[in-house]
């Protein structure tokens, strides 16, 4: 049986209020960032922001979506909020406030949450969606693969990555380093070394543990590779990047299949 809802125009005390364990951001902190100072300086200016979503948890409501706005205003001396005004308060499942809050920072997501919470949560929606990764792809608007790769990097060691989500290796770095496949021990006396001596002794030991393997790819003098970079910080680089991956997956092709294909089929157009 859902739970009855406050009136629109109710005025509800802010500690009836936290931040949602369904909130993305929900272990960032706030007040420190220049943006999180900007919204404050903002609304003791009187500027109005939107409403921030909460739904009920327990004899209290968790803030699901727009727990910054929440939190600013708390922070300015908000003593009660209006319902309607400040809040929506909602009924609603935990799946659906965790996609809500999900697809609202997906621009965080891309470019400023660490790269390991940023996994985490999107492993939360996939782990929480019926069909698996490919149905919150679809609920996200992002391709299946690029999710896959976000994800990775939950493979590696809970020490490495506390190392990645320190900024200590970047996320191209750490992917590369969770498709090596090392063992745990090695791969947190990688860690070790990074954090205390240094990215330099950190690149000179892994060349050791990787030493021998070879390098996969075609074999030389057989193909003609070209190769196309996508900036994983550019939007519109990204947007075609999906959007090719989305394509090639209609096509059941891979996507480096795909792009030959429509390359292909563009050459003997135009002969």
């Amino acid at each position: 049986m859902a739970t009855e809802l406050p009136k629109i125009g109710q005025q509800i005390s802010v500690g009836k209020f936290h931040v949602s364990k369904l909130n993305v951001r929900r272990d960032q902190a706030f007040g420190q960032s220049e943006a999180n100072k900007a919204l404050i300086e903002q609304l003791r200016r009187g500027k109005i922001i939107g409403p921030f979503k909460a739904k009920p948890e327990g004899d209290r409501y968790g803030v699901y979506v727009g727990g910054r706005r929440f939190l600013a205003k708390k922070t300015v001396g908000a003593n009660f909020f209006v319902v309607g005004k400040d809040c929506i308060i909602e009924n609603v499942s935990d799946d659906e406030a965790r996609e809500a809050s999900l697809i609202e920072n997906l621009q965080i997501l891309r470019q400023e949450m660490d790269p390991v919470t940023r996994a985490r949560r999107v492993a939360d929606i996939i782990d929480y969606s019926v069909a698996g990764l490919r149905a919150a792809a679809r609920k996200l608007g992002i391709s299946p693969s690029t999710l896959s790769e976000w994800t990775k990097i939950l493979e590696l060691t809970p020490k490495m990555q506390e190392i990645i989500a320190k900024g200590l290796l970047n996320y191209t770095d750490a992917l590369a380093l969770a498709r090596l496949k090392l063992g745990e021990l090695t791969q947190d006396e990688l860690a070790e070394i990074l954090e205390t001596q240094g990215a330099d002794a950190f690149q000179r030991k892994l060349e050791k543990f990787t030493k021998g393997r070879g390098r996969r790819g075609a074999p030389r003098g057989k193909y003609i590779v070209l190769r196309a970079a996508f900036d994983k910080i550019s939007k519109s680089d990204m947007d075609i990047y999906e959007k090719l991956n989305e394509l090639a997956e209609a096509k059941n092709m891979k996507t480096g299949e795909y792009c030959k294909w429509v390359l292909t089929e563009h050459i003997n157009a135009m002969y």
